[in-house]
């Protein structure tokens, strides 16, 4: 038979070594029973717990592409240690007519009760192992939690770890200590960020500390001494958990040296508390442009922010994202009201005056482009599944050597590539004429429209630059496909016009 070898390594106790001693075998075991190894597939430092595992995955989809004719395995183990990924993948690879072999144990037919037994005998003490050393390893880490010692990750920024142990870091500590004091005393986090960055410090991963890390640092209770481990269930054996409580979890007090004092961080937390229960009764604004306006100084996106003044105006505007989290960026605020009613005003003012014929020409091209799309890919694709097959039936005819074995896989690797560039959904049918009928229609009714529908219906990207905005359109047409293309790029709305900074 046509086959592909299948190796697997975990951390525990094994290597490269390992890889090396399962394909070994599986070779010499394919030479005996006069199989011809085609592809060969190797997961290394994944666990057998689940099947999230790259190789895992690129084999079972040159299984349903037909490539080989069984999977050839060490052990069981080394295919799965749990008994429904294992089942779930032996149904599978049975529906598709694909041998699954193994090297140590004789695997027979799922489908009859002693053979089915057989297996899931051999599949269980494989979970069961996994489950006994789970525990040990749990239990083991849980003994170091219970101590205060440093389990892994990144310590949070003012702590550094040696022996297993948490230690101030003075220069970091300095900074957290600021960064508590300013926010108690009340000031902003634009103010906190800009304090931090005068004093040249970073977060623990080289980057500039932002809003986002300023809200996990106010929130971190290892700043007032108190070490916790397991506080919610995020995995279990490598799938996620759903992140519910653990009422296992270790929290002890005073087990880290303590940055900041009680008193400061009560005042904070009371803070935060007030400002999540004023969040909460904000009505939610509206901004028509998010996700649409990219930022023509560091090619981040703008987000819709809210400013209210100490009389109680609220003005709605976009800021670089980059310039609002980090202080990374110059780029200027928009006023979110002028931009909008700009944006408006340039879709409406485009359909009254369009030529509709000519945009439908012009989106047609493009959708009859689409169809079509990267030929040369599709060329090269339907050339190497001719040179594939052509290795196949040579291997089929006994021509058996090393450099056919590397040609091989190299196609495969190669044909999966090209699969993975052209595999876009399928664009619905579109008509010259139908596009035509959209257009008419929306100009007719343009008056009724709301602000949303045609910002959704008609704008694909706007770049804001330093002295312009330029507005990039096409055509959604809804449940006729997503038929755009650039009808219409305006430059003609200035930054000026829409307001300056906040």
């Amino acid at each position: 038979m046509i086959a592909a070898a299948y190796a697997r390594y975990s951390t525990e106790r094994q290597s490269e070594n390992s890889i090396d001693a399962q394909l070994s075998a599986i070779n010499k075991y394919c030479t005996q029973e006069g199989h011809s190894i085609v592809s060969t597939f190797v997961d290394m430092a994944m666990t057998g717990t689940n099947t999230d595992r790259p190789d895992f995955q690129r084999m079972i989809s040159d299984a349903r592409a037909k490539l080989f004719e069984a999977v050839v395995v060490y052990d069981i183990s080394r295919g799965s240690r749990d008994v429904c990924d294992w089942f779930s993948f032996r149904k599978d690879m049975m529906a598709l007519n694909i041998t699954v072999l193994s090297v140590a144990e004789k695997l027979g037919d799922i489908s009859k009760p002693n053979d089915f037994l057989v297996e899931l005998i051999n599949v269980g003490l494989g979970q069961h192992m996994v489950l006994q050393t789970r525990e040990k390893s749990i239990a083991g880490v849980a003994q170091k939690a219970q101590q205060g010692y440093f389990l892994g990750g990144v310590p949070p920024l003012g702590y550094d770890v040696s022996d297993g142990r948490y230690i101030i870091n003075s220069r970091e500590a300095d900074a957290v200590r600021l960064i508590f004091a300013l926010y108690a005393g009340g000031e902003s986090y634009n103010t906190i960020i800009d304090h931090i960055a005068g004093m040249g410090v970073l977060g623990k991963r080289g980057r500039p500390i932002g809003k986002n890390s300023l809200h996990e640092i106010l929130k971190n209770e290892r700043y007032i001494g108190v070490y916790s481990w397991n506080k919610r269930k995020m995995k279990y054996m490598g799938k996620w958990a759903h992140g519910e409580m653990n009422p296992a979890a270790v929290r002890i007090v005073d087990a880290i040296p303590a940055i900041i004092d009680i008193d400061t961080w009560e005042r904070v937390q009371k803070r935060m508390s007030d400002n999540k229960k004023n969040a909460t009764n904000v009505a939610k604004t509206e901004y028509l442009l998010s996700g649409l306006i990219e930022c023509g100084e560091c090619g981040g996106t703008f987000t819709g922010k809210t400013n209210r003044s100490s009389r109680g105006y609220v003005t709605r505007y976009y800021a670089c994202n980059n310039k609002y989290r980090t202080h990374t960026c110059t780029a200027q605020n928009i006023n979110a009201n002028d931009i909008e009613t700009a944006v408006v005003a340039q879709i409406t003012n485009y359909l009254q005056t369009a030529d509709f014929d000519k945009i439908a020409d012009e989106i047609m091209r493009e959708y009859e482009k689409s169809k079509t799309a990267r030929p040369e890919e599709q060329k090269e694709l339907d050339k190497l599944r001719k040179e594939l097959q052509n290795c196949v039936d040579s291997i089929k005819s006994g021509m058996m050597f090393p450099e056919l074995n590397n040609e091989v896989n190299r196609i495969r690797i190669r044909i999966s590539e090209l699969e993975d560039i052209l595999s876009l959904p399928k664009t619905q049918l579109v008509s010259k004429k139908a596009v035509v009928e959209r257009l008419k229609k929306d100009a007719a009714n343009i008056d009724r429209i709301s602000a949303r529908q045609l910002i959704k219906s008609y704008v694909t990207k706007i770049n804001a630059r330093s002295d312009e905005i330029v507005i990039t359109g096409g055509v959604n047409m809804d449940g006729c496909g997503d038929a755009q293309s650039t009808v219409y790029t305006s430059s003609d709305v200035s930054l000026n016009g829409c307001g300056g900074g906040i």
